[in-house]
């Protein structure tokens, strides 16, 4: 049975404007949290059993004066990744404003259902300028969470953050109206068609991909991230370091692969690209493994984990053979982050509810006083050093796959370096945990669904690798 987009987007727009009604505002959360991540499930396996990819016009109006919403394989799974996101934060959002930031909270659920709204529209949209305006949904809204808290902070990065927002919404608009000027259709699917046999409208490109660059905070470009994502709450920290910095490499890897034709200018912009991802593995990587707080820490790994979707774009421009391959590691990669940093933001959240500081020397005996967590933080961490069985392990395995069979041998020492990093910087949160010098915190027990919330992700992130790559093997000939 065919569903209706639409409703992807319409559904948590709805639950957003229910959610300034305050008796309304638990029960809306719940039920269309979980009614969204059921349509995005419901999406993902249509994608696995329908006609695919599935076009639908809004208003009726087709191509080049309608705004298009495609559903494929890719994004279906990418819908799939931000419905459990959402709704586990959701889950733990639920304790953790109930005891933390009351206030914050009424302000959290309108901008949270706001932000999925904004996700599902971009994975299923497929013309650019409707892509930008998405952008711009999605950096109002992360504008918002990151000053949630409300001290002086929070509030210097989000200032920050909408500064380096607005550059690079400048530039991709830039992009956009060179391409327009050009072409005279924004439809990423007659784009392809009108510049199928010709040399790519290259120097368009190029304000497109640093605004990309700049939203997905690629080095030199990192500075705005990590005070963000580390001085907010942690479900809006989850949330920005899983899924509002994936948005803009999944549509570079969308040009890449479905619309740009082969241009040599193309070949040496993937090659710079890739240098500054194996720069952001290296600099992240040293900058988190230097870090004294559990948040700074997972935020400078964001930076680093990053630069692997970067690092690869040699392989997007000369791997069209391997599309599918391809298009398995990027989506494995984006999918056991987004779950592993969300849960490790939340099991921060559950540190410092409880030691009432994020320091990683408040962490000792955490293994026995709150083993849910621990496990949490295990696993997601297992996963973004890329530990054998786990999502971040496949997708690294089929990256390094890739890059030998293609000759690229740099980029495949890079991500074995990385892997190696990942371990310094993770490791010491497990060494604190186990230490033998409990502190008088730990009596204080933690919310039920704010423990099982992260803890399912942490699991989820560790034990998916094989299925989904299994799944991916069907999914991604859509």
């Amino acid at each position: 049975m065919p569903i209706d987009l639409g409703y992807l987007v319409a559904l948590p727009l709805l639950a957003s404007l229910l959610s300034l009604i305050p008796s309304l505002r638990v029960y809306t959360a719940f039920i269309f949290s979980l009614l969204s991540f059921l349509l995005s499930l419901y999406s993902f396996i249509y994608t696995l059993m329908g006609d695919i990819p599935l076009y639908q016009w809004i208003g009726g109006w087709v191509a080049p004066l309608g705004i298009g919403f495609r559903l494929d394989g890719l994004s279906g799974f990418f819908l799939l990744m931000t419905g459990i996101i959402g709704f586990f934060v959701a889950l733990y959002s639920f304790s953790f404003f109930k005891v933390e930031y009351q206030r914050q909270g009424k302000v959290f659920w309108f901008f949270f259902f706001f932000l999925w709204a904004g996700l599902n529209a971009f994975f299923l949209s497929e013309d650019l300028f409707n892509l930008y305006v998405v952008l711009e949904v999605l950096s109002l809204s992360a504008l918002v969470l990151v000053a949630l808290p409300g001290h002086r902070k929070a509030i210097k990065a989000s200032l920050n953050y909408l500064f380096l927002s607005i550059l690079a919404s400048m530039f991709y608009l830039l992009g956009v109206a060179m391409l327009y000027a050009n072409y005279g259709v924004l439809s990423m699917s007659l784009l392809s068609e009108k510049l199928a046999g010709t040399h790519a409208f290259t120097y368009a490109l190029f304000p497109i991909i640093v605004a990309l660059a700049i939203k997905s905070a690629l080095l030199p470009f990192h500075f705005w991230l990590p005070p963000a994502h580390s001085s907010t709450v942690a479900p809006a920290s989850a949330l920005l370091s899983s899924l509002v910095v994936k948005p803009p490499a999944y549509l570079m890897l969308r040009l890449w692969l479905e619309v740009l034709p082969k241009d040599k200018s193309l070949e040496y912009l993937s090659i710079v690209l890739s240098l500054m991802g194996a720069l952001a593995i290296l600099v992240g990587s040293y900058y988190a493994i230097r870090q004294k707080t559990i948040k700074m820490l997972l935020a400078y790994s964001t930076v680093a984990q990053m630069g692997y979707l970067f690092l690869m774009a040699p392989l997007y421009y000369h791997g069209e053979s391997f599309r599918e391959a391809l298009l398995q590691a990027f989506a494995l990669q984006v999918f056991s982050h987004a779950l592993a940093k969300a849960s490790m933001f939340l099991s921060s959240g559950n540190a410092i509810y409880v030691a009432r500081r994020d320091d990683l020397s408040y962490m000792p005996g955490f293994a026995h006083s709150h083993p849910l967590t621990f496990f949490a933080l295990f696993f997601s961490g297992a996963t973004l050093i890329g530990l054998p069985l786990s999502a971040g392990f496949v997708a690294k395995f089929l990256f390094l796959g890739l890059s030998i069979r293609l000759g690229f041998i740099f980029q495949g020492s890079i991500m074995l370096f990385g892997s190696l990093l990942a371990s310094l910087y993770v490791y010491p949160i497990w060494r604190e945990s186990f230490s033998s010098h409990p502190t008088k915190f730990y009596d204080n027990p933690i919310p039920q669904l704010m423990e099982l919330s992260a803890f399912f992700l942490g699991f989820l992130s560790f034990s998916s690798g094989i299925v989904t790559f299994l799944l991916l093997q069907g999914i991604v000939r859509g």
